[in-house]
């Protein structure tokens, strides 16, 4: 079939349905949910198919679910939709500079600490915008980027990112620090060694992990085994709490210890690691960036420009100042 002949029988109404049912999985709960009939929904579909000259959903006992070529509609029709959600926003954005959405995604040491400020600092200069923010693991959020379910991500660099239809903006490599209570007998030390370090006992994350690995490949460096994890946890309360015993200590980035709420007795010991995560924006290849998300990436890049040279000294010092 030829687009221009698809052009005069396909309407935004129709892939509206199409989208409806595909999401809900029912006709019946389509119908409900946009105020249609179940016989009117079930010939929008049919005609669509008849358009297409496809099946486009298998019916089943339980509902429906989309064919191979129904996947594909609904790919290509999601995007579409996509666009037009952009070009409404960005229409929005010239005319009243104040205003603004963005849909973000951040790993969790994003979420907790640099994220946040982020979206302070522009809210207090744009009450007006709107954001809507999802914490997911580092390997979901490209395939939410593809999706078009984020309009930006904040996270760790990631294999082959150019090769998938994603761009990866550096901004800062967010440094991992060695953190203990504040009674921990290395606490206070003025110098300490990463040998002396070792020999304690220690709560990370899982094993496989970004944070444990690194620290592994450092200590490696220095002919240093990991320590022993008396704890593995992905949970920051439990390490908190863990730490706060003053027995533990730990692995942290420097983004969450210095943008974060972190408890007062946490200490920085004065071990400089030279190792860290390449921090970047995710979004979509060739795509021009909306407004809201210029300023997003604008303001971070002018958050983070003190990250590029933080010192395990400066750490220590900012944080005793605001413990």
């Amino acid at each position: 079939m030829s687009v221009s002949l698809i052009d005069r029988r396909v309407t935004l109404r129709e892939l509206r349905l199409f989208l409806a049912v595909a999401q809900s999985g029912s006709i019946l709960k389509a119908a409900n949910e946009i105020g249609l009939t179940q016989p009117a929904l079930s010939k929008s579909i049919a005609e669509l198919e008849r358009t297409f000259g496809v099946r486009l959903f298998d019916r089943t006992n339980r509902g429906v679910t989309t064919t191979p070529q129904g996947e594909v509609l609904l790919r290509r029709a999601t995007g579409m939709f996509e666009e037009l959600r952009q070009a409404v926003d960005e229409l929005g954005a010239l005319a009243d500079a104040s205003i603004g959405e963005l849909r973000l995604g951040g790993t969790p040491s994003m979420c907790a600490g640099m994220l946040p400020l982020a979206l302070t600092t522009i809210l207090k200069e744009r009450p007006k915008f709107r954001f809507h923010v999802a914490e997911l693991e580092s390997g979901k959020l490209g395939s939410e980027v593809l999706a078009r379910s984020l309009d930006i991500g904040i996270g760790r660099e990631q294999l082959g990112v150019e090769n998938n239809g994603l761009t990866f903006d550096r901004l800062f490599d967010d440094r991992l620090f060695i953190v203990a209570g504040a009674l921990h007998p290395l606490a206070s030390r003025r110098t300490t060694t990463l040998e002396e370090a070792a020999r304690q006992q220690w709560v990370l994350p899982v094993t496989d992990g970004g944070v444990t690995a690194q620290l592994a490949t450092e200590l490696r460096k220095h002919g240093l085994e990991l320590p022993h994890s008396v704890v593995t946890s992905m949970s920051m309360l439990v390490r908190y709490e863990l730490i706060a015993t003053n027995g533990f200590l730990t692995a942290m980035y420097g983004s969450v210890l210095r943008f974060g709420k972190v408890p007062r007795f946490l200490r920085v010991l004065p071990i400089d690691l030279p190792i860290g995560m390449p921090i970047g924006l995710l979004r979509l290849r060739n795509r021009t960036l909306a407004p809201s998300a210029e300023l997003f990436a604008m303001v971070t890049r002018g958050i983070v420009r003190p990250m590029h040279s933080l010192s395990a000294k400066q750490l220590r010092r900012e944080m005793q100042a605001n413990s």
